[in-house]
């Protein structure tokens, strides 16, 4: 049941926006009664010739999203003039406080308006461009926009070593897919080993990769092999503990993790393949 006693207090204070929250929140009962839609017309010529003459912003917005959502939802119409008036009004404020999704998309619903325009067309600068191609109808292909001209991507690989030793492994494995610095998360289940696992240890799993892991494509691409290629820069205090926690990670999920570390500068792609060979 609406209050009518608390409608008359509501207009007569120049309560609005407690009176347009009272509307909203009774929809159904409000867009027929003409008391209350008499108390809301109050409000929107009061409103509207205060918005021209430029109210806040802080104390617009509040009124117009509520005025937005009488409208789409049937409650209140307004007129066609008046409800630009608010569409816009709100594509400004959004637009000023730097909320440009929610300013595209009020921006959306009057597209032919100057400053809504200005909007979208900003908003699909954002966008990833969508490039043509022959099966455009039911595969959609973007790219991102305003590419630099320098290039700054880096090797996958941190020296040659590394690059060695991934090539021997898919030289030993060649009838398995080989992969080089793969995330922890990616291969194991965590859910199944978080008890055990400390704080420090589950801060790490999410951050952990491994150098080179072998899957079976022939076995829903399940990992098969882990290999660890380790320097004289795992022997800082910092790296060893990082190792310990990756170590007691593939344990706990019931995997072996082989750490292989040169010893003398002799040993290249020849020896790592003969050693690979020998563990498999």
């Amino acid at each position: 049941m609406i209050d009518y006693e608390h409608i008359y207090k509501l207009t007569y204070r120049k309560q609005w926006a407690e009176l347009l929250e009272l509307v909203y929140q009774n929809s159904k009962e409000a867009s027929s009664d003409e008391l209350v839609m008499g108390a809301v017309k109050t409000f929107e010529d009061e409103f509207f010739g205060e918005l021209d003459k430029g109210v806040k912003s802080d104390n617009a917005q509040p009124l117009l999203e509520k005025l937005f959502l009488l409208d789409k939802g049937k409650t209140y119409k307004l007129s066609e003039e008046r409800l630009v008036k608010v569409i816009v009004k709100l594509v400004q404020i959004c637009h000023e406080k730097g909320l440009i999704e929610k300013a595209y998309s009020y921006a959306k619903f009057c597209p032919n308006n100057e400053i809504c325009a200005e909007v979208i067309d900003r908003k699909k600068e954002l966008l990833p461009k969508i490039v043509a191609h022959s099966q455009s109808n039911h595969i959609q292909v973007t790219e991102n926009r305003k590419i630099a001209n320098e290039n700054y991507t880096t090797s996958l690989f941190k020296s040659r070593q590394e690059e060695e030793f991934f090539m021997s492994v898919r030289e030993v494995f060649q009838m398995f897919i080989v992969y080089p610095n793969v995330s922890l998360s990616c291969v194991i289940n965590f859910e199944k080993i978080k008890t055990y696992l400390s704080q420090d240890e589950k801060n790490f799993f999410f951050r952990g990769i491994i150098d080179c892991v072998v899957f079976d494509q022939h076995n829903n691409y399940k990992p098969t092999k882990f290999f660890e290629l380790d320097s004289l820069y795992h022997d800082s205090p910092e790296q060893k503990q990082k190792d310990g926690y990756k170590d007691k990670i593939l344990s706990l999920a019931g995997q072996k993790l082989y750490r292989i570390r040169k010893t003398s500068d002799r040993q290249g792609r020849n020896e790592f393949i003969k050693l690979l060979r020998e563990m498999a």
